[in-house]
């Protein structure tokens, strides 16, 4: 992807407008572990991303990171691959975590929220918090998107619940050449600090039909989807009474 500087007068000529691809990675249920166990996960998190990045032949060395003790979000070098990192990062990073979880006792299992976004940013003569810019916004939204919460808790089996934006599930999973089948997600929209964002969860799952563009219903932050109903927290209680999450819960994923 090209570097475009920002040109106007009076303004710092080291600051640039970029357009990359970013990723944003979250530990599940992290602030519930004792100190000791939150560096154990942030070690084994480290080693299991290392691990993927090299299957999916990322080099995380060239990748501008800002960090945080759950996890991290990652803005990449132009020149990647994006439908290779797209299509085989995640999958990667699912079985690195496998591997680790076999080694680790029920309760310390590692499992994380993913997700990945392409759009611009603006980086300046100084990042010590990070990219500035509306992409790093967007991907660490629906990073913190509550049906992607629910989509972790219902389905134990994962390690990785992975979310795409609108953008990538359109001009990149689609694309045809994305290892990730377009039938295989579901289309979610979540509103956080008033503001509305639309992605895509994958769900590995049976596939769907695939003339529905891996929807079929629009997962909302209350409404009900047809296809991974559980997503939406909405369930009958013996004498029929709908069970709802109290309003600011978030499913039961402490972080």
């Amino acid at each position: 992807m090209s570097i475009i500087p920002a040109p106007p007068d009076g303004s710092d000529s080291s600051i640039r407008l970029l357009f990359r691809l970013l990723l944003a990675v979250d530990i599940k249920g992290y602030s519930a572990r004792t100190p000791r166990m939150q560096l154990q996960a942030q070690a084994d998190l480290l080693d299991a991303m290392e691990a993927a990045a090299e299957e999916a032949g990322l080099d995380r060395g060239r990748c501008l990171q800002q960090v945080s003790g759950d996890g991290e979000l990652a803005v990449l070098p132009g020149d990647d691959d994006i439908v290779t990192v797209v299509g085989t990062y995640p999958a990667a990073l699912e079985r690195a975590l496998a591997e680790t979880n076999r080694r680790a006792a029920p309760d310390r299992r590692l499992r994380v929220r993913f997700a990945f976004h392409h759009g611009a940013l603006v980086m300046g003569p100084s990042t010590a918090f990070g990219p500035a810019g509306d992409a790093p916004v967007v991907v660490s939204r629906l990073l913190d998107a509550r049906p992607l919460r629910r989509y972790l808790t219902v389905h134990p089996e994962r390690n990785v619940a992975l979310i795409v934006s609108d953008q990538i599930y359109r001009e990149v999973v689609c694309s045809g050449f994305c290892a990730l089948p377009p039938e295989h997600f579901q289309q979610i929209r979540t509103t956080i600090k008033g503001a509305v964002y639309q992605g895509y969860i994958y769900d590995p799952g049976p596939a769907v039909d695939a003339g529905n563009e891996g929807t079929s219903g629009m997962m909302t932050d209350e409404g009900i989807s047809v296809r991974l109903d559980m997503l939406n927290s909405t369930k009958l209680a013996d004498g029929g009474e709908e069970i709802r999450p109290a309003a600011g819960s978030d499913d039961d994923d402490s972080t």
